[in-house]
């Protein structure tokens, strides 16, 4: 079993985890143990809550509920997934609740008493930490790292100490890599994806006195401008004292780059860092308010298809084989870059995520999750708690999953709501992650399926939806167009249920809603030929 280290910083690594562990959901990490850290200033904020709900709510459940979790292979939620958070505590003004505390610190007199000046001005001293570093990285930095270094001290046997002390026992047994994905544009990534190598060999040490973090490797996104936000007007800036503003995200990027590019430290430390961005920052979360949301519970922005992209940055960093990485280490050239272009017409295409030897697998995945999600949707067809209840044993001769945890079937509603789509009490159709990432594409025919699964927008529509023949684009050309097809008077979901019982390749598994996940993937790749 492979043990991966993953870090997702501020709003934009919330949401590059929670497309990571949708790589996780559809199958990707087999027989892999994936040690998560959600790292954010803000706990409140939607997108940290929303990624909490997907990994806690959702996967872990759909894992087994209040048991020991395994990872498998050959089936969807593959990977064991482990999720630590940290959040700085800045609810106390003496603890850096703002920057009037260092006011009055004794600087020396002369040049850095003059330096200090410019870096800890009237505005920097007296803005609210609680929704994150509102791009003054230069500070976020320093922040973050004492943080840090404050939690392993004052808890060695915390959440954090846990998470960096699994890093180092890892490192010491076997190839071990740590990768960390946040925005370089904004306030808490920008801060932190630089100090937090620094950090954790300094935590490192404390926990383990004389102990050194050498051996493990280290890469990162740098994901730069891609998205907007309402502009801040001159009563919140009085208010606020500091907000960002994402007119300055473009050239806050290219600030960022130019340091990664010359800072000797952050350069010889990390092994990758993976270049992301789109050709401007249009992308625009619907907002009703129009106010500017600097943080906290409305901080809940929509996904992108970048941070997909961030997602399999670290597949390829995490698959890269370690001959690779230590030559990087050994020959001392300095951290090694990587970019990713995609059709200058647009369109996002399967090859654009994996090499080229993936892109079947991957799709092929991805369509069969995306095909799960018409199975077992309440209101729709509901086949996990169908199976449950024993409906189907009669019927269908399907039985045995009748002890169950209803935790575990909600687990599993839940997470295809969040996934893919939700439908509301009068019938109309919610945007989960998938659809999200679809309208970041540019809708149409941009994003990887056909255009019409994307176009449904009721449960009436959604019934008529042939998604046994019409998941793959007509013209796509990266991968076969699989289908399967009903009989004459049947549906998709009849010859779902008539294919599962075919089924029985589930008694290495322990659990039984593992087991019936299990066999809905073998249902599915069998009716299509994945």
């Amino acid at each position: 079993m492979k043990t991966l280290f993953l870090i997702g910083i501020g709003g934009t690594g919330m949401r590059c985890l929670e497309a990571f562990v949708n790589t996780c959901a559809i199958g990707m990490y087999d027989n892999t143990e994936i040690n998560i850290l959600a790292l954010d200033t803000d706990l409140d904020n939607g997108n940290f809550s929303r990624l909490k709900t997907l990994v806690e709510d959702c996967y872990q459940k759909i894992k087994g509920y209040n048991k020991t979790h395994y990872a498998l292979q050959d089936t969807f939620f593959s990977a064991k997934i482990n999720f630590y958070t940290f959040t700085p505590d800045y609810s106390d003004s003496t603890k850096n609740g703002n920057f009037e505390v260092l006011s009055r610190f004794p600087y020396a007199e002369g040049d850095k008493k003059a330096l200090a000046e410019i870096l800890l001005t009237p505005q920097v001293r007296e803005f609210d930490l609680k929704h994150g570093y509102r791009a003054q990285t230069h500070l976020g930095s320093l922040l973050m790292y004492h943080s840090i270094i404050d939690e392993v001290t004052r808890n060695p046997h915390g959440k954090l100490a846990e998470y960096i002390q699994a890093v180092y026992d890892s490192s010491e047994a076997s190839d071990t890599r740590v990768y960390i994905m946040g925005s370089v544009f904004g306030g808490t990534g920008a801060s932190s994806i630089p100090i937090i190598p620094k950090a954790f060999f300094e935590a490192v040490n404390i926990l383990n006195p004389g102990k050194k973090l050498t051996k493990a490797s280290f890469g990162a996104t740098l994901l730069s401008a891609y998205f907007k936000f309402t502009a801040p007007d001159d009563d919140l800036r009085k208010k606020q004292k500091i907000v960002a503003s994402s007119k300055n995200f473009a050239l806050n990027s290219q600030v960022a780059m130019m340091f990664y590019n010359e800072d000797f430290t952050v350069k010889n430390v990390f092994q990758k860092f993976y270049m992301l961005g789109t050709p401007s920052n249009d992308f625009e979360t619907p907002n009703k308010t129009n106010e500017t949301i600097t943080g906290g519970a409305l901080q809940k922005n929509d996904s992108h298809y970048i941070e997909l992209l961030s997602a399999f940055a670290a597949y390829d960093f995490f698959n890269t084989p370690v001959e690779e990485l230590n030559q990087i280490k050994d020959e001392k050239k300095g951290v090694q870059y990587y970019y990713r272009t995609v059709n200058s017409n647009g369109r996002i295409d399967f090859k654009d995520f994996v090499p080229a030897v993936k892109v079947k697998e991957f799709a092929n995945k991805l369509a069969a999750l995306v095909a799960l999600s018409y199975i077992v949707y309440p209101e729709y067809n509901d086949f996990a708690a169908a199976a449950q209840s024993g409906t189907l044993a009669k019927s269908n001769n399907i039985s045995g999953y009748e002890d169950i945890e209803s935790q575990e079937v909600a687990g599993l509603k839940k997470y295809f709501e969040m996934f893919h789509f939700g439908i509301t009490p009068e019938g109309t159709i919610t945007d989960g992650w998938l659809r999200q990432l679809h309208r970041s594409a540019g809708g149409q025919d941009h994003f990887l399926f056909n255009a019409e699964l994307f176009g449904v927008s009721n449960l009436k529509e959604l019934k008529k939806f042939e998604f046994n023949k019409n998941l793959f684009r007509p013209d796509e050309d990266d991968v076969a167009v699989c289908t399967f097809k009903t009989s004459f008077f049947g549906s998709p979901f009849d010859s779902f249920k008539n294919e599962f019982v075919k089924q029985s390749n589930t008694d290495s598994i322990q659990y039984k809603i593992e087991k019936l996940v299990k066999r809905m993937y073998d249902t599915i790749n069998s009716l299509y030929g994945f």
